[in-house]
């Protein structure tokens, strides 16, 4: 039977500083879950509720038990209101992990496709340009200060299993910035006010697309030392996007593939 510190804990990982405090995250879902199993990310414990997964229960979720359990996890089995208590979802299924965050690095960085989010407060949005990211080829996705934790729940489910294959690494903006240089890079700064950027524009090969808050843009800092400044192009009826579709159609323009039938090349 868990102990009264362990559900302390695993409820505490619905906010930011019970994350950065244990150096662990929940993943919901049965899907996210059998990406989780074919990840290198080690779980520390699988939730299950008794309700969902014990006897005359949901086969699929006494399956996720017996493999999580294989592969070396604690399986804990809660009463309904104990599983309601650590889920962040509205309509849960009965079955989460709690696991360790994935630590990266800028020595770690080999790639020269690279997404910085700036400022982006939505966790929605986050997760969202991490799957797009992915989609399209970033090679890693830096966040950036003012940035929504991309281990959030609701992050972690807008990503839908990106998060759990593309590094992801938080960094100040000065750091950022002299990396980016060290990795010889350039930035480009997306802003709405700035030139428009089509599909198969001339990339160098190394690359770090900035992309801000909606309300607020990407910093003074990074624009400052922008190597060159980026937009979409909009008619004048409409003067803003949400940042996650707003950066998906700079990502595909950007990083997307050049040919017909397959991933761009690095």
């Amino acid at each position: 039977m868990p102990t009264r510190a362990q559900r302390k804990l695993w409820r505490s990982l619905r906010r930011r500083k019970g994350r950065v405090e244990s150096g662990l995250f929940l993943v919901e879902g049965r899907r996210l879950l059998a990406d989780l199993l074919a990840s290198d990310v080690r779980v520390e414990t699988l939730l299950c509720s008794r309700a969902a997964g014990g006897a005359g229960g949901d086969v699929a979720v006494a399956e996720l038990a017996t493999r999580f359990g294989q592969q070396g996890a604690e399986v804990a089995w809660l009463s309904e209101s104990e599983f309601d208590a650590v889920t962040a979802t509205v309509t849960p299924q009965g079955v989460a992990a709690v696991a360790r965050i994935p630590r990266a690095d800028w020595e770690s960085v080999r790639g020269q496709r690279i997404l910085l989010l700036d400022g982006v407060q939505d966790p929605g949005n986050v997760g969202t340009l991490i799957r797009t990211g992915e989609a399209l080829g970033v090679q890693i996705v830096v966040c950036l200060p003012g940035t929504a934790d991309p281990w959030a729940p609701k992050a972690v489910r807008a990503a839908a299993g990106s998060g759990l294959r593309v590094p992801l690494l938080a960094s100040g903006s000065g750091e950022a910035l002299d990396r980016l240089r060290a990795l010889d890079a350039e930035l480009w700064v997306a802003d709405a006010a700035g030139p428009p950027v089509y599909r198969g524009v001339d990339r160098p090969p190394g690359l770090g697309l900035a992309l801000g808050s909606e309300a607020h843009g990407v910093s003074d800092t990074l624009r400052a030392q922008a190597d060159r400044i980026v937009s979409i192009g909009m008619v004048k009826s409409v003067d803003s996007l949400n940042v996650a579709v707003a950066g998906a159609i700079l990502i595909d323009r950007i990083f997307g593939d050049r040919k017909e039938g397959g991933p761009s090349a690095p």
